[in-house]
């Protein structure tokens, strides 16, 4: 695969060498709580007691699990984190069938961390725990109490496929203890409905204090997997297939489900392609996220058929000439045979600018690019890299036969990149970077990009990165459209 990575260098305009620090996860944890309390909403932790210190003291993807009130406000929640935090959605599920939740991973200080927030009705998948409207909240610790708590701390993970340890099990039948009878029958009713009597009836006595059977687990993720069939829930079920099946081999750095994903780089000359491209390199790495390089220009990288074509046929430049107007011949006889001489003739156009062998030339291009994808980057994403492009096939538009149907042919052919990246600067900023080009060429070009972008070629995005240098951490929303289109389906955001 070619590898176009280069050194950023202190060209004026680039975007800052140093990353801005991270938070640490006790950081993360405040800008959580805050924005949920902002609220005025009823949220608590789930799992054990401490559940929020022990995330803050852990360095893994293990997330961080918290209850929300209601759809709504916790919508606004998590926007608010969303200001205050450097995150991208990796799951967002709102079918009321199933669970529903949003999961953020954030970065922080020791890499990326998960804060999933689930909100209203307790579910496992589409089992019903208990309703929004019976979850209690213990005063002042933000703890789910009673019948909420025993779902939570027993029932919830057993669905998961394990056993909760002996702290965990002693808080759930403490908290059944406790319940509201009304309320313990309810839970009873509907694990029944749902899980059938024996699975229904083993967790019920587990919470009043029987030893548990280590085939539980087992027989209750069997029933889940039944529940998730039936007629009334299997639609939402594969709706949310990338997170309901396990993840496997395709597992990324956060233990979820991850596909790989194309960046494509596009931008003149001095825009900052390279400087944007090595540091999403690094970023990414940073996140244990596995990357590719690929070229798509026309420069080099190409096939030995194409050198081969060119040194037979005389084509050297891939741009078409500026004129094509006649070169008149010069005559150097005297004046007066000169004047009885009819008008020169015109020189004939240059083998090198001939148009038929343009137009096949950018056929022969249109395979090259399709051969390309196929060589470097469908291997690479089925290894689940995110593929970082320098141009795409969108350069065929323009050289070296503007407006050749090749190129239509080629963006057909070739899969359109989930992410289409434009990085921009002032016309000045970029020429100082470039002085070899003339400002208004590639002031031109890069219009010409923005209006490529207004076209939403991409599968999934169209970002425009500011290289200017006025940008903070310019990199933050590019990082986020990478994380998130990666756990994601392929589909373009709303």
């Amino acid at each position: 695969m070619s590898n176009y990575r280069h050194s950023a260098l202190n060209h004026p305009g680039s975007p800052p060498a140093t990353l801005p620090v991270a938070p640490d996860r006790r950081r993360v944890l405040d800008v959580v709580t805050a924005a949920l309390d902002a609220t005025g909403e009823p949220w608590a932790w789930q799992g054990e007691a401490g559940a929020g210190d022990r995330w803050t003291a852990d360095t893994g993807p293990k997330d961080l699990d918290i209850w929300y009130a209601d759809p709504l406000t916790g919508a606004d929640a998590v926007e608010a984190i969303g200001r205050s935090l450097d995150c991208a959605r990796v799951a967002d599920a709102d079918d009321p069938r199933r669970l529903r939740h949003v999961s953020l991973a954030v970065r922080t200080g020791t890499g990326l961390a998960v804060v999933d927030i689930t909100h209203g009705d307790l579910f496992v998948g589409p089992v019903l725990l208990i309703p929004a409207t019976q979850l209690l909240i213990e005063p002042g610790t933000h703890r789910l109490a009673g019948a909420a708590a025993v779902a939570d701390l027993l029932v919830r993970p057993v669905l998961r496929g394990r056993l909760p340890g002996r702290q965990r099990l002693d808080a759930a039948r403490a908290a059944w203890a406790e319940a509201d009878p009304d309320h313990r029958a309810g839970l009873a009713r509907r694990l029944t409905a749902q899980l059938g009597a024996r699975v229904a009836g083993e967790l019920i006595g587990i919470a009043g204090g029987a030893a548990p059977d280590a085939g539980l687990p087992r027989r209750a993720r069997f029933r889940l997997a039944a529940r998730s069939l039936a007629p009334g829930v299997v639609a939402a079920t594969w709706a949310q297939r990338r997170t309901v099946l396990p993840a496997g081999p395709a597992a990324g750095p956060l233990g979820l489900r991850f596909r790989g994903v194309v960046v494509a780089l596009v931008g003149t000359d001095g825009a900052g392609k390279s400087t944007v491209a090595d540091g999403l390199y690094e970023r990414l790495g940073g996140y244990g996220i596995p990357t590719s390089a690929a070229y798509f220009g026309m420069a080099r990288g190409n096939l030995p058929g194409v050198a081969l074509a060119r040194r037979l046929f005389g084509v050297g430049a891939t741009t078409p000439p500026a004129s094509a107007a006649p070169v008149p011949v010069p005559d150097r006889r005297p004046a007066r045979a000169a004047a009885a001489r009819p008008p020169a003739r015109a020189a004939a156009v240059p083998p090198a600018d001939h148009p038929g062998l343009r137009q096949v030339a950018a056929w022969f291009y249109a395979g090259e690019y399709l051969w390309r994808y196929l060589r470097t980057v469908a291997p690479a994403l089925a290894r689940h890299h995110v593929v970082i492009a320098d141009r795409w096939v969108y350069d065929l538009r323009e050289s070296p036969w503007p407006g050749s149907r090749a190129a239509r042919v080629a963006e057909f052919l070739v899969p359109a990149p989930d992410l289409l990246v434009l990085p921009d600067a002032p016309p000045d900023v970029i020429h100082a970077r470039k002085p070899e080009r003339a400002r208004a060429e590639q002031a031109a070009q890069q219009l010409r990009f923005r209006r490529l972008l207004a076209e939403h070629p991409a599968r999934v995005a169209e970002i425009i990165v500011d290289t200017s240098g006025a940008a903070t951490d310019p990199l933050a929303q590019l990082v986020a459209a990478v994380v998130q289109t990666a756990h994601g389906p392929r589909r373009r955001r709303r």
